[in-house]
């Protein structure tokens, strides 16, 4: 695989050429040094294809010092599909291009970097006239690095599969930043805030804050995401509240840190999608004072799941919840996790308490005699006794939702639901319609057991 530059040999370029050259030199790659016909604003027009080919030339010479493998080529136009064959992206490892000095016409308003970017080919390093890249290819400092982290987002993955390269190449420290609504997370977690926004506490108040228990969420969600990087360097997750456009808190948050690089996965949406949805990485890219990585979802490592660990039952109080309770418990092993969640339904008029912040409890009359009925039902066997056991009762009019808003808060790896051919006349009893809803609206795997 090999290092590709694009270069017009302005002074940008020739910074961002010497960063190729060293990541190449210490990777042990070939590097493959494109030269554009596209010069730099204000720079004097060559005078001949054979000077600009002669300049090229020598600035291959002067990196071979650097990379050892240099193959300069000439490229007539600054097309992407000119530039970059598909052999050329089938054995790229990275794409080196300088932010600034590019040439753009009155009908094309994004730069060379930015149309290396959208082509999705290969992650694109997009490199600014800053010492930090180049000293940390050195390997004379670790390199601080943010990463665009959204744990229910697939760029996500290719993002993270990029930064454990940069890590395996030289010590970096991470800041994996999630920029998250409030509101929108605290709907996804089943979080009520009061009729009387006055109830709240100070800093709960804020509709840029985060709830403690929606932070700690987001905190185990993310480093989940992250999973184990190696190399030199701390991780560090930074949330960062905030409403319209991502890019901008990212933006945010890379100034306030003095990040040296960012990256950011891609979704490569083409034409009418990316004018209606728009694109991060763009904004990212377009606007970062330091150098950015734009990963497209080609990198993106198959994510490979571990046996369940921790599982959630839904529980109703008749056979069917039972069968689905020794299920878990079998699944998880010594050592799990096993959740019990009873939802009372909400009906006609009942609505549970409207100034009330967090989850829905139980109604306050069956609250203390429905956690005690959810302990009644763990096993007593040797297995059972060495499983991890939690109980919560909770109100919800949609039984369903209230399941799927506990799965995201708990963390579980898996929802075991039981069922039954046969009726009973139980208060909240799970319908036969609850599991279908689970299996279509759940994001974790959902095993229905049936009753024997």
């Amino acid at each position: 695989m090999a290092i590709i530059c694009a270069t017009n040999l302005s002074a940008e370029a020739t910074h961002a050429a010497t960063v190729a050259a060293t990541l190449a030199g210490r990777l042990g790659e070939p590097l493959l040094l494109l030269g554009v016909d596209d010069e730099a604003p204000g720079a004097p027009v060559s005078d001949t294809p054979s000077s600009v080919e002669a300049g090229l030339a020598a600035e291959a010479t002067r990196l071979r010092a650097l990379a050892g493998t240099v193959e300069p080529r000439m490229q007539r136009g600054a097309s992407v599909e000119t530039l970059l064959g598909d052999e050329e992206c089938r054995s790229a490892r990275l794409v080196v291009v300088a932010a600034e000095g590019w040439r753009t016409s009155a009908w094309r308003k994004t730069s060379l970097a930015e149309r290396l970017a959208r082509h999705g080919c290969a992650p694109v390093m997009v490199v600014r006239r800053d010492t930090a890249l180049l000293d940390w290819a050195r390997g004379r400092r670790r390199l601080n690095v943010m990463v665009g982290v959204d744990p229910r987002s697939s760029t996500s993955d290719a993002a993270l599969t990029f930064l454990r390269e940069l890590r395996r190449m030289g010590g970096c420290d991470v800041l994996a930043t999630y920029v998250c609504s409030p509101a929108e997370e605290r709907q996804r977690l089943g979080i009520h805030s009061p009729v009387h926004v006055e109830l709240l506490g100070p800093q709960q108040r804020d509709i840029e804050s985060l709830d403690p228990v929606v932070e700690r969420v987001l905190q185990r969600e993310v480093r989940e995401r992250i999973g184990d990087l190696e190399g030199e360097g701390r991780v560090e997750v930074v949330l960062e509240p905030g409403f319209g456009r991502p890019a901008d808190h990212l933006l945010h948050v890379a100034h306030a840190q003095g990040v040296d690089l960012t990256v950011v996965g891609m979704h490569l949406r083409g034409g009418v999608l990316r004018l209606w949805h728009g694109s991060v990485s763009e904004g990212v890219l377009r606007h970062a004072e330091r150098s950015v990585a734009c990963v497209p979802p080609t990198l993106r490592e198959p994510r490979r799941l571990p046996p369940p660990r921790s599982a959630l039952v839904p529980v109703d109080f008749t056979a069917a919840s039972g069968q689905a309770i020794a299920q878990a418990c079998t699944l998880v092993g010594p050592g799990g996790r096993v959740h019990l969640l009873h939802v009372h339904r909400l009906r006609g008029r009942e609505r549970g308490p409207r100034d009330f912040h967090g989850v829905l409890p139980e109604p306050a009359g069956e609250r203390d005699a429905v956690l005690a009925r959810l302990w009644d039902q763990i096993p007593r066997d040797a297995v059972a006794l060495s499983v991890h056991w939690s109980v919560e009762g909770v109100s919800g009019e949609d039984v369903a939702l209230a399941i799927c808003q506990a799965t995201e808060r708990e963390g579980v790896d898996l929802v075991c639901v039981g069922t039954s051919e046969r009726r009973e006349v139980v208060p909240d009893a799970l319908e036969g319609a609850v599991a279908h809803e689970l299996v279509v609206r759940c994001r974790r795997p959902v095993m229905v057991v049936p009753s024997v």
